[in-house]
């Protein structure tokens, strides 16, 4: 009898326990951020998980991605982009130990490579916000810093570039991405002139990151007994002869470089490039000039040649009466003269 009741109250002990026993708490993931939403193929995106465990508990980690490689410590993890563009989602778990977990992910993007650049004022060499670039069939607007970004799978070969903004000409371009070219960023800068007030013809050079200096040159004809050369050195005058300016000289690459003149005289103004630096060559820059005539921005897009050689860029010449432009076009070892 003293039995059957000892097994009867430990039973009972034993349900009462059972049902006085705490539910364990949830736990919460709050927070899962990338350091970013796009990534080119090998970059590193540092990931953080935040959670709580509303019993205090202590929280373990457990990462996992479809593809890429993920280190983690703890609620932090480096994950490796993949060498595969498209969207990948990176899970974070986090649990208690004793039952409860929550689960979270985030997408990025994995892009074949990025075309970026800068969009300035041809004249004050100033950042252009909303500027809307098309590359192809794509298009993007340049933020508050000028920059627009593109994000393509880079190849080797031409590419078309149209940009429009109010108040300033539009930019019919190209540039060239080498066949070679092992980065998967690739930069192309250019400039947009405002329309050119009555009478003006505007000469824009836009290039590559080498050669570091191009030099743009006007020579002018005979203005009040006298001809004028306009460079680095002469940056001439709007309100007096020459009249004509050069309004932007560039020395680290890309440009712009823009010489304009503003009221021209019968005869012929000799437009050239010469190349300041010692390293680098023409063939290289992927120079190009846009030639505005006003008031309709018509005129000229010129490449930089791919044959020649020497240090001077004979680009063309301008009939200051009629405004036609004779294009030469070609790489030459002397400077070209009246």
């Amino acid at each position: 009898m003293n039995r059957t009741k000892y097994i009867y109250l430990t039973f009972l002990v034993f349900l009462i326990l059972s049902g006085c026993e705490m539910k364990n708490g949830p736990v919460e993931i709050i927070s899962l951020t990338a350091s970013d939403s796009i990534a080119r193929s090998g970059d590193l995106v540092v990931l953080v998980c935040e959670a709580q465990d509303s019993d205090k508990d202590k929280l373990s980690y457990e990462w996992q991605s479809s593809s890429g490689d993920i280190s983690a410590d703890r609620d932090t993890a480096l994950w490796t982009a993949p060498n595969k563009s498209g969207y990948y989602h990176v899970t974070c778990k986090a649990a208690d130990g004793v039952g409860a977990s929550d689960v979270a992910s985030v997408s990025i993007r994995v892009v074949g490579g990025i075309i970026s650049g800068t969009v300035t004022n041809a004249v004050n060499g100033t950042v252009l916000e909303g500027v809307s670039v098309s590359i192809g069939e794509s298009s993007v607007m340049t933020n508050d810093s000028g920059e627009y970004n593109f994000y393509l799978a880079l190849q080797g070969g031409m590419y078309q570039v149209a940009a429009l903004i109010d108040s300033f000409c539009p930019y019919d371009g190209s540039f060239e991405i080498p066949e070679d070219h092992s980065s998967s960023l690739f930069t192309f800068n250019f400039s947009l002139s405002p329309f050119p007030e009555p009478g003006e013809i505007r000469m824009v050079l836009n290039w590559g990151s080498s050669p570091n200096d191009l030099d743009s040159h006007l020579k002018t004809p005979e203005i009040e007994g006298q001809t004028h050369h306009i460079s680095y050195s002469n940056r001439g005058s709007a309100d007096f002869a020459p009249f004509a300016t050069l309004d932007v000289d560039d020395t680290d690459g890309y440009g712009p470089e823009t010489i304009t003149i503003k009221q021209s005289f019968s005869g012929t103004y000799i437009y050239y490039i010469y190349q300041y630096s010692s390293s680098g060559s023409f063939q290289e820059s992927g120079g190009s000039i846009q030639i505005y005539n006003s008031p309709t921005c018509d005129g000229e897009t010129i490449q930089v040649p791919v044959d020649g050689s020497g240090r001077y860029w004979y680009v063309c010449d301008i009939d200051g009466e009629s405004g036609d432009i004779t294009v030469i076009n070609q790489i030459q070892n002397s400077e070209p003269t009246n």
